[in-house]
């Protein structure tokens, strides 16, 4: 049995307070540890949860097992024109802000409709969510008594048609929540955003910092939770289009270095073996 964790559960849902029943978390926890327990092999997703099983499980193998990105795939050199910015009344000139992913508890997506209010007077910068999820209906509501008209609130698209509409994007916003336990979390969303070679506004301290700003330069970094260091993000890149463009270039560069797939599974396939 080889057993692979990409969120730290049922910590996660504790620290969100999503799950505040004390016995159902005992049973869940209990859940975890066997899981881990009878498995020949752990593998996590971040360096960060490897560690945190290995600190409260010693006698567990762990293998960081990263998420990673098909080049072949998500790759601007061959992209189908879907008519994104067109089909959804964006000009051409216009600068837009995006996510793409779960509208769930953990991205704390409140951010980037105040980010939105706060440049609202800037019609040429356009913020774009797009998915689905639990929170999805309180952030339509925000949006509507906030009456903004610089945010469009998308529903989901069929993962094939996502390297097209990131194709037509400037940057993708990557957020989590400002907790201890999200600084050792990698949101897997950011690998096909910088295949693409565009620039991420990063809000998850830690890992992915280190990674993807400090290691790779493949964007910029803000406080978790902080909307005027995310509006001076979205600034900043909106006035330095080339330096926009540079970090996008090296995104893909860092990705095909440190997370192309076929390498992952290589490395994975030697370490099973």
């Amino acid at each position: 049995l080889i057993f692979n964790v990409s969120d730290l559960w049922p910590e996660s849902a504790e620290k969100l307070g999503i799950v505040r029943n004390k016995f159902f978390l005992w049973l869940a926890y209990k859940l975890e540890s066997l899981a881990y327990r009878k498995s020949f092999l752990v593998t996590g997703q971040t360096q960060g949860i490897c560690a945190d099983i290995s600190q409260r499980f010693p006698a567990v193998q762990t293998y960081w097992l990263p998420n990673g990105v098909d080049l072949n795939i998500y790759n601007p050199d061959s992209v189908e024109d879907i008519g994104f910015r067109n089909a959804q009344g964006i000009m051409t000139d216009q600068f837009i802000v995006f996510y793409g992913g779960i509208i769930g508890h953990a991205q704390g997506l409140e951010i980037l409709i105040n980010a939105a209010e706060k440049l609202v007077s800037q019609p040429e910068i356009v913020f774009v969510l797009l998915g689905e999820g639990p929170e999805k209906d309180g952030l339509e509501k925000l949006i509507s008594q906030k009456k903004l008209s610089n945010i469009l609130l998308l529903p989901g698209v069929p993962k094939q048609q996502m390297k097209s509409i990131i194709s037509e994007i400037d940057v993708s916003v990557i957020p989590l929540k400002r907790l201890k336990l999200f600084e050792g979390a990698i949101p897997s969303k950011i690998f096909e955003i910088l295949s693409m070679e565009k620039p991420i506004l990063l809000g998850v301290d830690g890992e992915a910092r280190k990674l993807f700003i400090e290691d790779g330069n493949a964007g910029l970094y803000y406080t978790p939770e902080n909307t005027s260091e995310l509006v001076e993000g979205v600034l900043r890149l909106y006035h330095h289009k080339e330096e926009c463009r540079q970090l996008g270039v090296n995104g893909r560069i860092y990705v095909k270095r440190m997370f192309n797939r076929d390498t992952i599974a290589a490395n994975f396939l030697t370490r099973i073996r």
